[in-house]
Parts: structure tokens; C-alpha cells; sequence
């Protein structure tokens, strides 16, 4: 009985055949392979541990830049689309103001570009060109009006606003029989609407092409030069005092409308 293993602890047949010697070295070749094993196996969870942290860092990190781009350009979009809606607005008040000048109204379109100017001045240009445009369809609607009406009717009409008077409406009537459309360009320097000039040459019978040209020339220079003035000083005076300029400019550039209008509507600014 004591040359067999019991059946509980049944031994290898490599151990029945090796000697007891033989056997001791067999076990420690296989106690050194095992310890030999398990750091590389250790080492590659390790690495296959990282590799993963990584992947999901990387994931992690490819989301947040995907969300802030995506945040970025729909704030983006928002401020276009705020600037742009503005720019609409200013346009379309610039439009109606010049077209009214140019009829029934008695302030010209520059004190709202200039307004326009002093709070962006990119858009100075933009908007010099949309007043233009406003003012010459207002005074091809005055002159058509006119053309088609007595002068009695027109005068009446031309009346009924502030700071034109009978002596307003025979000056404009005397010039343009002497200088014909040409007679548009002294608006440039005297007080006599535009308004009253295109009524004159539409009774006068001057074509409406040369009526339209000479109106451009008369308008786009005081457009140009006050517009486009206020917005140079403007970006000027934002990078030296930006603070000062957002809040003393409009009250300064709006006082100075004021006076012009109080004397231009009082009798001393009337001829």
C-alpha cells in the first residue's frame, strides 16, 4: 500500500518516473516560468488599462471641442443674424426718411445717418447709398406730382410744410428758370429744400433723366460728406475714448441737429 498514492492526491506521471531529485528541479523550473509569466501578463492589462483610458479620453475630449464648436458657431450665427436684422432696420428707416424729406417731411435723412454713422461706421457707406436712393424717389414722386397738378395745387401741397414758405417756392421757381436742373446744386449752399426744386422742374418740363442725374449729384455730396465724416471721427474717437464716445456723442451730434433745425425752421433760417 505504501508504494501507490492514495486515490485523493493522485501525482503527475512525469513525477512516477522522474527520481525525487529530478522531480524537485522539474517543480522549480515551473515556479520560475509561472513568476516569469505574470509580470508580462500584468504589464499588458496595464498597457490594455491606459489604452482605454485614453480612448475614452480622446472620445471625451473629441465631444467637448464638437460641442464647443458647435456652441461657437451658433453664437456666431446669432450675432449675424442680430447685425444683419439691424442693418435692415437702419436701412429701412433711412429709405422712409429720405423719401418724406423729399415730399412731406421737413428734417433731412442725414440726421438719421449720421446717427447711424456714429453708432457703426462701418455701415456709413451702406447707408449714404440707401438715403440716395430714398431721396431720389421721393423727389421723382414730388417732380411727377407736380408735372401732373397746377401750380397752384403743388404750391398749396408744398405749404403745408415746416420751413417752406411763398418766398421758398419763388426762389427755387426763379432759379431753376434760369439754370434749368443745374439749379439743384445750390441747395448745396442755400436753405431752399430739395423738395421745392423738384416741384419747379417738374412744372418747368425738364426731362426726368437729366431731373435725376443732377438730384444725385445734389444729394449724395452732403449725404457723403456728413455721413461718412461722422463715422471717420467716430472709429477715431472709439479707440481713444470708446466710453466717452458711446455716451457724449449721440447727445453732442443730436444737440447740434436740434439748433441747425430751430434756426433753419425759424424765421432766420427762412428765405
Amino acid at each position: 500500500m505504501g508504494l501507490f498514492p492514495s486515490g485523493n492526491k493522485r501525482l503527475p506521471e512525469w513525477q512516477l518516473s522522474l527520481s525525487p531529485e529530478e522531480q524537485k528541479k522539474r517543480r522549480q523550473q515551473e515556479r520560475e516560468a509561472r513568476r516569469s509569466v505574470t509580470p508580462r501578463q500584468k504589464t499588458t492589462a496595464g498597457r490594455s488599462k491606459r489604452a482605454g483610458s485614453e480612448d475614452s479620453h480622446t472620445s471625451g475630449s473629441r465631444e467637448a471641442s464638437g460641442s464647443r464648436e458647435a456652441s461657437g458657431s451658433r453664437e456666431a450665427s446669432g450675432s449675424r443674424g442680430a447685425s444683419g436684422s439691424g442693418f435692415l432696420r437702419d436701412a429701412a428707416v433711412a429709405f422712409g426718411w429720405a423719401f418724406a424729406d423729399a415730399t412731406v417731411w421737413c428734417v433731412a435723412p442725414e440726421a438719421w445717418t449720421t446717427n447711424v454713422a456714429l453708432r457703426k461706421p462701418s455701415r456709413s457707406g451702406a447707408i449714404t447709398f440707401v438715403a440716395l436712393a430714398g431721396s431720389l424717389t421721393g423727389g421723382a414722386f414730388t417732380y411727377t406730382v407736380a408735372k401732373n397738378s397746377s401750380k397752384r395745387e403743388s404750391a398749396g401741397r408744398l405749404l403745408r410744410v415746416p420751413g417752406v414758405s411763398e418766398q421758398t417756392i419763388r426762389r427755387a421757381e426763379t432759379e431753376v428758370k434760369k439754370y434749368g436742373a443745374k439749379a439743384l446744386a445750390s441747395g448745396l449752399v442755400e436753405p431752399v429744400p430739395y423738395k421745392a426744386y423738384a416741384r419747379a422742374l417738374g412744372h418747368n418740363g425738364t426731362p426726368m433723366q437729366e431731373f435725376l442725374l443732377w438730384s444725385a449729384m445734389a444729394r449724395i455730396t452732403p449725404l457723403t460728406v456728413l455721413t461718412t465724416g461722422v463715422g471717420v471721427l467716430s472709429a477715431v474717437s472709439r479707440k481713444a475714448a470708446p466710453r466717452l464716445t458711446r455716451a457724449a456723442g449721440p447727445l453732442a451730434l443730436n444737440a447740434g441737429w436740434v439748433a441747425y433745425y430751430a434756426w433753419r425752421l425759424s424765421g432766420t433760417g427762412k428765405r
